[in-house]
């Protein structure tokens, strides 16, 4: 064990992480205004310090029945909320989802009606990162400091965000520390895009941006496609399995179909679109004809039993006024996901040589845009 790993197991609960990512500067500091001032939003330097210490106050935990874990590092899992909602091109609102989400989990019951036992799961609910100063590329690379602190503990990461875009720097991170790995993507589009709105970080660019990492992709439930992105599909003749089929089909053997495109180690990233709007229609972009719940939570039950799933996203949740349905649903598949993955026993955790730690805590994340550098 490093110095940084005893000093992270012998903190006291609620003190500052001495491995967390520095974010620029306090609002509140002479420095902090001056580098909003340069952002453009010096005026919102009281009123951001403010809406600060009332979120503080309101701070709410997944499960917040189990509280032992709450601000424990050492439990088993941690959640992340991410609420990253800068290039959305449709419907708004994904940066409420990770709050609103959260307060959904407390009447989630504490026994699981599928698998028999109770949850149990022990999770650390961890401050959620501060998405609005800086550049995207700098928020960007703080969330992705701030996956590879929790990654070097040992603990299994469930990032909530938030748009889709949180996934590249989350990949980055777990790629650093696994190597070799497969992402499995669930949504309703490819998100292959090389850019949209004008950027290269859209949130129709992100499978995109890892595939440019060396990641393989496996798309799951697509419904919607532009002739870019088929181009792409059949010139490196990527593995998409299109929701039509899926959805007709008479036998589970599509499921099969996926785990044997899936490398030995598995991040998994859902964009909740995915789903048939009839089941989620507080999302950016609901396309019709997706998934049910009971195809996506069987992959992912058979997914966790026989894949190393090291890491996961759950995105583009945007809650819709007056019904608490979609933040609940999320919820309801966040803790399946954990479940499955401690039942499935598909992550060792908790051990990894320290040089693996080191790389995570060293490497400079830096996206790559088709060769083209990204604007700040």
């Amino acid at each position: 064990m490093n110095s940084n790993q005893s000093k992270l197991q012998n903190r006291k609960p609620g003190s500052a992480d001495p491995a967390s990512p520095t974010y620029p500067a306090k609002a509140d500091s002479r420095r902090g205004k001056r580098f909003l001032r340069r952002q453009g939003c010096g005026g919102q330097v009281a009123q951001a310090s403010r809406q600060s210490k009332i979120e503080n106050r309101k701070l709410l935990h997944f499960l917040e029945y189990n509280p032992v874990y709450v601000h424990n590092p050492r439990a088993p899992y941690a959640v992340l909320p991410v609420p990253y909602e800068r290039t959305v091109s449709f419907g708004r609102g994904t940066a409420r989802a990770p709050a609103a989400i959260l307060a959904a989990s407390v009447h989630i019951e504490p026994f699981d009606e599928e698998l028999f036992q109770p949850l149990g799961l022990g999770v650390q609910t961890l401050p959620a990162v501060d998405c609005r100063r800086g550049t995207d590329r700098q928020v960007l690379e703080v969330i992705r400091r701030a996956a590879a602190v929790v990654m070097q503990r040992g603990q299994f990461l469930l990032t909530l965000g938030g748009e889709h875009t949180i996934s590249f720097p989350l990949v980055a991170a777990a790629k650093a520390m696994h190597g070799d790995l497969t992402v499995l993507h669930f949504d309703a589009h490819l998100d292959l895009r090389d850019r949209y709105t004008q950027t290269p970080l859209s949130h129709g660019c992100v499978i995109r941006r890892v595939m440019e990492l060396g990641v393989p992709i496996v798309s799951v439930g697509i419904r919607s496609v532009c002739a870019e992105e088929y181009h792409l599909v059949k010139q490196h003749r990527l593995p998409v399995f299109w929701a039509r089929d899926i959805v007709q089909a008479r036998s589970e053997a599509w499921m099969k179909a996926v785990l044997a495109r899936l490398g030995k180690r598995v991040y998994i990233s859902i964009d909740v679109d995915c789903l048939d709007p009839s089941l989620m229609p507080g999302t950016g972009t609901p396309e019709p004809g997706g998934l049910g719940w009971y195809a996506l939570s069987g992959l992912l039950r058979r997914v966790c039993a026989a894949r190393q799933v090291v890491a996961a996203d759950l995105v583009e949740v945007a809650p819709v006024p007056g019904t608490p349905a979609c933040e609940y649903i999320a919820a309801r598949l966040a803790t399946k996901l954990m479940l499955y993955h401690r039942v499935g026993m598909g992550y060792a955790g908790g051990k990894h040589p320290s040089n693996h730690a080191e790389r995570v805590a060293n490497v400079e994340f830096i996206p790559r845009c088709a060769g083209r550098p990204t604007p700040n």
